[in-house]
């Protein structure tokens, strides 16, 4: 004979709300994707290796800082949709729309953070946001000396004479690449830390249409 299951009030109280998905569901397929990409970045670092005094060397070599940045840019992703779920369960308790049932059941109940929750949020924000600037400083400050490098050289050639105006022109050229390169990703850095939370929207009946009788 199968066994009824007991009915919820025999085991303590009954939230029917308990099944509803938790809070860091999309940040943990980010940070699984962060650490592929971080597996594959490793391996493309053991073949460039080998690839030491071969003639795809700097092939090798590019598609590594390929796989770098590909890292990079995943692991801001993941900070970002971490900060966003902290931003909108915030903003959902300041609104009253975290609920659970009342012991009796028939009813919902607001349920606010706590101090201890507060403070847990407002510090992991803070705790995203410093990683997040101490993985994109590299790839900020480099792009940027490389940028005033090549303004220097540039201006040295160009002083040189009409031989040495080409070489200034790709300078120049490489200055302005290289400036760009990191206003690219300034504005990926400030994208990821100062995410806008979705707007929470509250579920309701649609509105009544008048018809008009005929």
């Amino acid at each position: 004979m199968s066994k009824q299951s007991p009915p919820p009030g025999k085991h303590g109280k009954f939230d029917p709300f308990q099944a509803a998905s938790r809070l860091s569901g999309g940040s943990k397929a980010w940070l699984r994707a962060t650490a592929f990409q971080a597996l594959c970045t490793c391996l493309l670092l053991a073949i460039a290796k080998l690839a030491q005094g071969q003639p795809w060397q700097v092939h090798a070599r590019f598609i590594v800082l390929l796989g770098i940045v590909a890292t990079w840019s995943l692991a801001l992703r993941t900070i970002r949709e971490r900060l966003l779920e902290l931003m909108r369960h915030c903003h959902q308790a300041s609104r009253g729309l975290l609920r659970r049932a009342s012991e009796s059941g028939k009813h919902l109940i607001a349920v606010p953070l706590s101090s201890s929750q507060e403070r847990y949020i407002k510090a992991s924000i803070r705790r995203l946001r410093i990683i997040a600037a101490g993985l994109t400083i590299p790839f900020f400050v480099m792009p940027m000396v490389w940028s005033f490098l090549s303004v220097f050289v540039s201006f040295h050639f160009n002083s040189t004479g009409p031989e040495g105006a080409r070489l200034g022109d790709r300078w120049a050229a490489l200055a302005l690449f290289t400036l760009l390169s990191a206003c690219i990703v300034a504005g990926y850095f400030h994208w990821a830390i100062l995410p806008l939370p979705a707007p929470v929207r509250v579920g309701g009946a649609p509105p009544r249409q008048n018809k008009r009788r005929i």
